[in-house]
This record gives structure tokens, sequence and C-alpha cells, in this order.
């Protein structure tokens, strides 16, 4: 993959950077007020800010957050925070082709590569949209718990994971029948959630008491706390399931949880083995993160200086740094390893393609 290294640091929002108890961290799960405000045209290509930012980026407006890239790598689907909307991006084109109204305030997306439905929580309205992405119709609201932030699904077992950030609880969908089918009890603040390989294990970042919570997620029941980084907000894990990334958006850093190959869920000393082995120096105030299987790369969006840190995922070692948009807030990777990053200043998204 090609990127231009960043040569600059943007000075860091004191606001962002306040301490794990104060209201403030929840911030960057509402609009930021204090953003430039800029006018749009929805579904353009824009190369503004090329000096900074050398790659295309798509305008989708209506402060981007969440997203999710279907399997096939041919549409990349946008919560639309300010526009209660989701759009979807041909990435061919690179340009918005739909927009399909959701719930009050969309944040997380994620994409059910069997059913091809996309699931988009609704910070405001506690609930889940359900998209067909074929038909791009609204098939169903699933009811959830306060104020869901993320969601995560595994096909194979027919389930979908939806943090309540001010329920403390996540929520566990049935993604056949679109009926929640329990609640497991969690951290304070639970933001970001992936789910191992196996569908085993979820892992949840607590933005409020600085931990992942580990769910069985076939019984429904914390097995394991473990300890990370100050605030805690995006979890990914690579192919084999072997390494969990923890974006700190306290401290800067990247913690890298190792799990060993077996664990038997059943016995407290085989879960004690989950623990942090490295801890990774990253950008400012570091939020969305996603792995690319293919490449060996983990991406990291660091809010605070609009910038995009790539990780070595094979021996742990920050190997580059890019410019992306204005506030960038989320990322995701297609199948052909292409990184599509939101930037909620300016409204678009950044597309990265591999060289």
């Amino acid at each position: 993959m090609t990127i231009r290294s960043a040569g600059r640091h943007r000075k860091s929002n004191p606001a962002r950077r306040s301490q794990p108890g104060s209201r403030r961290w929840v911030a960057m799960l509402v609009p930021m007020l204090a953003v430039t405000t800029v006018t749009t045209v929805v579904g353009a290509v824009s190369m503004a800010s090329a000096a900074d930012n050398p790659n295309p980026t798509v305008i989708v407006g209506g402060d981007p957050q969440g997203l999710a890239v279907d399997a096939d790598g041919k549409h990349a689907y946008v919560a639309s925070y300010a526009d209660n909307a989701l759009r979807v991006i041909d990435t061919n084109t690179k340009r918005v082709v739909g927009s399909i109204h959701v719930g009050a305030n969309p944040l997380g997306v994620a994409v059910d590569p069997d059913s091809r439905h996309a699931f988009v929580t609704n910070f405001s309205e506690n609930s889940v949209s359900v998209i067909d992405t074929g038909s791009g119709k609204l098939i169903k609201n699933v009811p959830v718990g306060d104020n869901p932030a993320s969601v995560a699904v595994f096909p194979r077992g027919h389930y979908a994971l939806v943090t309540n950030f001010y329920a403390h609880t996540v929520s566990v969908i049935n993604s056949a029948t679109l009926a929640v089918v329990g609640t497991v009890p969690v951290g304070i603040s639970p933001d970001g959630v992936a789910i191992d390989p196996k569908g085993e294990l979820a892992y949840v970042a607590n933005s409020g008491s600085n931990t992942v919570s580990v769910i069985d997620v076939k019984n429904q029941k914390l097995v394991r706390t473990i300890t990370v980084g100050r605030a805690p907000q995006k979890v990914a894990i690579d192919p084999d399931g072997k390494h969990i990334y923890v974006t700190n958006f306290g401290d800067n850093t990247v913690s890298v949880i190792d799990a060993p190959a077996q664990l038997d869920l059943a016995y407290v000393q085989s879960l004690l083995k989950l623990k942090v082995n490295n801890t990774i120096p990253v950008g400012i105030n570091p939020r969305g993160l996603a792995v690319d299987p293919d490449s060996h790369h983990a991406f990291v969006v660091n809010t605070g200086e609009d910038t995009m840190s790539v990780i070595d995922t094979e021996n742990s070692a920050l190997i580059n740094t890019a410019y992306v948009g204005f506030s960038p807030d989320q990322v995701a990777v297609g199948p052909d390893s292409t990184a599509y990053i939101t930037s909620r200043g300016d409204g678009t998204v950044t597309v990265i393609r591999p060289s």
C-alpha cells in the first residue's frame, strides 16, 4: 500500500484529552459542534486539502462516522449521523449512489455477508436499523439498549452484537429472526465490539472504565475483564484470532491482547491467558481501527491529528503514518485491501488503495 507519510502534527484539542471520568470522553459519540462548517455536494469526489491528504475523497456530508464494506467490495456503507441516513458508495466510481433513511443519529455499521443485511446503530433512538443491501430498503428497526454505539456480526452463528453506551450492556440480536435474544452487562460506556473468527468470544472496549470485556457469545455471559489504556474506543481482531487490537484514545496507544490458540472457556486459569502483551504508541487520540488480513496491517485513525497510523501486525511495529481528512473517525477495509476513512470535520470518506 502506497501512502504519503505525515510530516507534521496538528495541535490537539484539549477538550479531547480530558480525564477518563469526565463526560467529555462522550463527545466522540456526539456531533462535534466546534468543527468548521462546510458546504458539501453529496456524492462528489473532492481533492480539497491535497497538500495534507493526497488521496481521493468522496463527499458524503452529514457528519459521517461508522462504515463497512460489503463482502465483494463493490459498496461501502457510511452512517451519516446528522442526516439520519446510510450513504451507499460505489467503490469503483467513488461516488455516492444511494441514501437510505434510518433512525436518529446513526453511528455504527456492520454488513452480514450471508444475509446481505446491513445493521446500523441509531444512537439517539435506541434501535438498530436492518437494511436489505440488495434492494436498499429498511427491513426493521430493532429496539436495543440506551444509546447503541457499535455493532458486529457473526454470520455462521446468526447473531449481531450491539454495544449500548449509556446502558453499559451489550444486546445480542438473532440476525435471522431480527429479535434481541439476550443482554450482557459489561463495563462503563462500551463502544467498540469485535467477534473472534470462531464466533466464540466477543471483545468490547469500555471507554469509561479503561477495560475490555470478554463475552462468551454462545452462553451470553461475561467471562473476563482486561485492563487496557485510557478511554479505549474500538476493537479489531486478526484473522487467526490470536491478537486483539484496541485503540486507547486517552493515551495515544494501541493495546495488543494475546489470545492462546486453545482456550477452555470453562476454566478461569485458561481465560487468564487472555492479557495485554504489547502497547504500541500511535498518533494523537486514536479512535477508528481495522485489520486487513491480506496485507497484515492494522489501520488506526488518529482523530486528534488528522492522520492514520499503519501497524505491521506480524511484528507489532508502526510502519507509516498518512494524512487523511479533517477530524477523521472510523476506518474499514475492503477485500482488495483498500482502506476507507470517514472524516467528520469535512464530511468525506478518504480512499487509500493498495499499491
